[in-house]
C-alpha cells in the first residue's frame, strides 16, 4: 500500500477553502437514511449550527461527537492520539449511519484503522458511512468544516482553533483501509475532493 503523505499545513491566511459543490453522496446518504424509522445518526464534527439543523429536520436523532477538536486537544497536550477513541465509547449497533467527513485526513494508517474499525463496530447491519478525503495537491491549507446548504450544497468554514497533521491517500490506500465496508457510490470533484458512500455488510461478524 502507498505510503500516505503527512504534513502540517500551517498556512496564516484564514479564508475558507474557495470551492463549493453539490454533494451526490450526502443525497443518497440522507435518502436512504429517512426511510428508516427512528433512525440514528452520528456526525464526528467539526460541530456546525447549520449541519444540526439540517439533521435535526430529518433525523428521529441526531447525536454529535466533535472528534475534530478532541483530536486538536490530544496533540497539544503531546498525548498519544489514540487517546481520543475513547470519546467514541457508543454501544454496538447503535447508529444507522455515520458522517464521518475528512477525519482520516488527519490520521495516520493506524489511527484511521481504529477509527474505521470503531465505526464498523457501531453501525448497524447494513448501516452507512459517509466518508471524505481530499486528494494530496488540492487539499486546502487549513482544517475546515464542511456546511450544509440548500439542495445538498457544500460550503466550507475555516477552523482556525484546529491545528491538525494531513495524511493524503491515493486511492488504493483509501481502499484498503475501507475494506471492511461495500461500496455503494463515489464521486470525484474537480476540487480533488472524493466522497464515498458505504455498508456494513449484512451478514457481518465484527472481529474482536
Amino acid at each position: 500500500m502507498p505510503a500516505p503523505i503527512a504534513e502540517h499545513r500551517n498556512n496564516p491566511e484564514t479564508e475558507s477553502f474557495s470551492e463549493s459543490y453539490i454533494s451526490e453522496i450526502l443525497g443518497q446518504f440522507i435518502d436512504s437514511l429517512q426511510r428508516i424509522q427512528d433512525v440514528q445518526c452520528l456526525d464526528v464534527g467539526p460541530v456546525c449550527e447549520e449541519n444540526i439543523l439540517f439533521f435535526a429536520r430529518r433525523m428521529k436523532r441526531l447525536y454529535i461527537c466533535d472528534m475534530f477538536v478532541r483530536l486538536d486537544r490530544e496533540l497539544r497536550s503531546g498525548h498519544h492520539p489514540g487517546n481520543v477513541w475513547t470519546h467514541l465509547d457508543y454501544p454496538a449497533t447503535s447508529f444507522d449511519g455515520i458522517q464521518l467527513w475528512d477525519l482520516c485526513d488527519h490520521l495516520d494508517d493506524h489511527e484511521a484503522a481504529r477509527l474505521l474499525k470503531l465505526c464498523h463496530m457501531m453501525l448497524k447491519p447494513e448501516g452507512l458511512l459517509m466518508f471524505v478525503a481530499f486528494e494530496e495537491q488540492k487539499a486546502p491549507g487549513s482544517v475546515n468544516s464542511f456546511v450544509i446548504g440548500s439542495d445538498y450544497r457544500i460550503h466550507f468554514r475555516c477552523q482556525t482553533h484546529l491545528n491538525l497533521p494531513w495524511y493524503l491517500r491515493h486511492n488504493r490506500a483509501l481502499m484498503s483501509l475501507l475494506a471492511n465496508f461495500d461500496h455503494l457510490k463515489s464521486f470525484r470533484y474537480r476540487s480533488g475532493l472524493r466522497e464515498f458512500l458505504l455498508k456494513k455488510p449484512f451478514p457481518f461478524a465484527d472481529k474482536a
